[in-house]
């Protein structure tokens, strides 16, 4: 037996109802008072006669009262009973559902039947056992959980909502949703005697392989508070080929360059795919098509395109797979955004000048980065100074900023480095001896709390001979050095780094062979990024100045720093904050989105970050971009992609779930199974016994009435008359009544 109220408080309750009427009883036999009289001595005599009569009446009375109040308190508890006792006893049942529907784009997934149309159809049978006085709950679960409908199933109609269900364009986050669902069942506590709980999912091997412990313990609340059914649901086959990376991959951004962008495209399923293609799209436009060939089972594929931006400030570059290529269509297509930048200015600080420019700390550097441009018309401009002069130069007016061996910075110059690098602005940074010298002093300026550019903190030099380490990071500028073959890689030799202790959110781009010693790292400060070379610019410490890699390392850094590629690329379901410089924090600007369902524009108002930054709030709901526009400014943009953890259609197998849910009391229904209705009411046991019990009490009530009525007129009714008869009734009435 169960009680859907608090046994501890309606208990106790019933217990003081109860003791009410055995203290009345008790206290009015203790404060009787023996008097001895002449007159009382008769009264005494003839109640003698019928004393244990009237007793055990008394204590009949008594004890119904007591079980009327007692069967009261015990409805109130409101039992529930699992066997046949609750149907003899005309128990009631009510039921309480909450049913979670796995929305996330991978239910799209299927070329004839979808498993969100499998997912509806499971959802309708459950359903169909539902009766109007029912409660019912739809959760809709994706990366954040939605309540669809809750309501007396009488009262709407489920088919209709059901019908417009549609994947959202997200991954399932399986942490919130179980999370959703626990909390959904509790508040159904005391409300029904039969709780219900359905997550109707197709249930990919990617989310229920590796649970977290956050994920276990909710599906342990919730099968401890509810009978708890997982229905994975599928239809035949989990082939699927998607986009999973698109971007820029090298090349020049600026004036007249050409660059490379790659789409990596994956078969996630067992077969071979051939014959499918892929389009390349410039702000909505085709420019170019390539046939992606022979991908196996398993296997990426790189597709690369070429495109030069010129008179473009930013593009919108897409690409798609063609429409017939799979059975998920929400991740065949991925956009990007790209800024493009006419003149790029460079200014390269020589932090050991020399008379003689052959022997400058920075003449390989400036080289590299004016290396394959026109002079006059080039898109990169190095503009050289010295350290002496670097307190007169005004930072606003360069897009980079590279220190060579600069041996002090101060707080002065630290102070506007960050204002620099906080804006948007690029830093470089190369190792020397002047840096090493005055290690102290480049923590204190550039590596405190109110400063803090250095990826990392400088320890001292170390000598050494090395090779460049094998690549481990997909940054773009690890990428590039990867490209260079092996053979040309092991040339370059290194005599002398800088250790550096990096920090946590540092990352390491390239490393030196056989040590732990990094040779270039990054680190992100507000809406610029920072870039550490180890070494020196010029050929002191390493051959690396004199090597193929540097210019095209120096060149892919600048577009990096400038352009920032992927900058503005998000996950749908991303709450975006996006900057927009020269707008003030409360005005309002046009939204456009990508959906096609709502052409029209949206006024969004703008707000403003701690930092003092002033953002464009936009909620990144579905696939495509998203483009803000201003009164004075041209339209800004960002790119929203589906997460491609999504794309893996795998299911998992029927024998892996015991040791997915293991202690967990969670039960599941398997795929194609065709009795969900009969599985469903036959787990239905509890009926509440309240009703019966309050009726049960009622009759008990009146009975006593009866009966207290029947025994004072049965000694009245005597026919006799006498003092001493009158005195009995009398007294035994009040005796009663009390």
């Amino acid at each position: 037996m169960n009680f859907l109220n608090s046994p501890a408080l309606w208990g106790g309750l019933a217990a003081a109802g109860v003791a009410v009427p055995i203290i009345i009883h008790l206290l009015h036999q203790r404060h009787r008072r023996r008097t001895d009289w002449a007159a009382m001595e008769l009264l005494r005599r003839a109640l003698v006669i019928r004393s244990g009569q009237v007793r055990l009446e008394d204590l009949l009375l008594l004890f119904l009262r007591c079980l009327v109040i007692a069967l009261v308190a015990f409805a109130l508890l409101r039992p529930i009973l699992d066997d046949k006792t609750a149907q003899y006893m005309q128990g009631e049942q009510t039921v309480g559902m909450v049913i979670a529907i796995d929305v996330s784009y991978s239910m799209g997934h299927g070329k004839q039947e979808k498993r969100l149309d499998a997912a509806k159809a499971r959802v309708r049978e459950i359903l169909s056992t539902a009766r109007d006085s029912d409660q019912v709950k739809i959760v809709l679960l994706g990366n954040e959980p939605r309540d669809l409908i809750e309501s007396r199933y009488g009262n709407t109609d489920f088919s209709s909502e059901l019908d417009a269900i549609e994947p959202f364009p997200e991954r399932l986050n399986l942490e919130r949703g179980l999370q959703k669902i626990s909390e959904s069942v509790e508040k159904l506590q005391g409300a029904a005697s039969v709780i219900e709980c359905y997550l109707v999912t197709d249930a990919q091997e990617i989310d229920w392989s590796k649970l977290s412990g956050e994920a276990k313990s909710s599906l342990d609340e919730i099968s401890e508070k509810a009978n708890f059914f997982i229905t994975p649901v599928g239809v035949d086959g989990t082939e699927n080929l998607a986009i999973t990376k698109f971007g820029y991959a090298s090349g020049s951004l600026g004036l007249g360059g050409t660059a490379r962008f790659t789409a990596e495209v994956k078969n996630l399923g067992g077969e071979t795919s051939e014959g499918k293609m892929m389009t390349f799209y410039v702000n909505g436009n085709p420019v170019q098509n390539q046939q992606i060939g022979t991908i196996g089972g398993g296997e990426t594929k790189a597709i690369s395109f070429f495109s030069s931006l010129d008179g473009l400030n930013s593009a919108n570059l897409s690409v798609k797979l063609s429409q017939d290529s799979d059975s998920l269509s929400q991740d065949n297509e991925r956009h990007t955004v790209i800024e493009a930048r006419e003149k790029t200015q460079i200014l390269c600080v020589d932090g050991e000048p020399e008379r003689d420019k052959n022997l400058s700390e920075i003449l390989w550097l400036v080289k590299a980065l004016e290396l394959i441009q026109d002079e006059e018309n080039g898109a990169i401009e190095a503009i050289e100074t010295n350290s002496q002069n670097l307190e007169a130069e005004t930072f606003s007016d360069f897009d980079v900023i590279v220190l060579a061996n600069v041996d002090r910075i101060g707080s002065t110059i630290a102070g506007r480095l960050n204002d620099f690098v906080n804006d948007g602005g690029g830093l470089v940074l190369f190792a020397g001896e002047n840096v090493t010298d005055n290690a102290d002093s480049y923590n204190e300026d550039l590596h405190g709390e109110e400063v803090n550019l250095l990826p990392g903190e400088i320890v001292e030099k170390s000598e050494d001979s090395w090779t460049l380490g094998s690549i481990q990071s997909n940054h773009v500028l690890a990428s590039l050095a990867e490209s260079i073959p092996e053979a040309g890689r092991s040339n370059l030799t290194f005599r002398a780094a800088m250790e550096i202790k990096p920090d946590l959110d540092t990352t390491t781009i390239l490393s030196l062979s056989e040590s732990n010693l990094p040779l270039l790292l990054e680190k992100k400060v507000g809406a610029g990024s920072v870039l550490m070379f180890t070494t020196t610019a010029d050929d002191e410490w390493s051959d690396l100045p004199l090597h193929p890699l540097f210019p095209m390392l120096m060149q892919q850094a600048v577009t990096h720093l400038t352009s920032r590629p992927g900058h503005s690329n998000a996950m749908v379901g991303d709450l975006v904050q996006l900057p927009l410089a020269g707008q003030q924090a409360g005005s309002t600007v046009t939204l456009r989105t990508p959906d096609p369902d709502n052409n029209e524009s949206m006024t969004v108002k703008l707000t403003v970050l701690d930092s003092g930054e002033v953002v464009c709030p936009i909620e990144a709901s579905s696939s495509g971009f998203f483009s803000v526009e201003t009164k004075d400014s041209p339209p800004v943009s960002i790119a929203v992609n589906v997460d491609p953890g999504e794309s893996d259609a795998r299911e998992v197998k029927a024998d892996d779930w015991e040791q997915i849910l293991g202690a967990s009391q969670a039960k599941v229904i398997p795929r194609g199974s065709n009795n969900l209705a009969s599985i469903v009411e036959e787990s239905r046991k509890g009926m509440e016994i309240s009703r019966t019990l309050l009726i049960l009490a009622l009759v008990i009530f009146i009975l006593q009435g009866f009966l207290a009525k029947l025994f004072t007129k049965r000694m009245t009714d005597s026919g006799d008359s006498t003092l001493e008869q009158k005195l009995r009734k009398y007294t035994v009435a009040a005796a009663r009544r009390s």
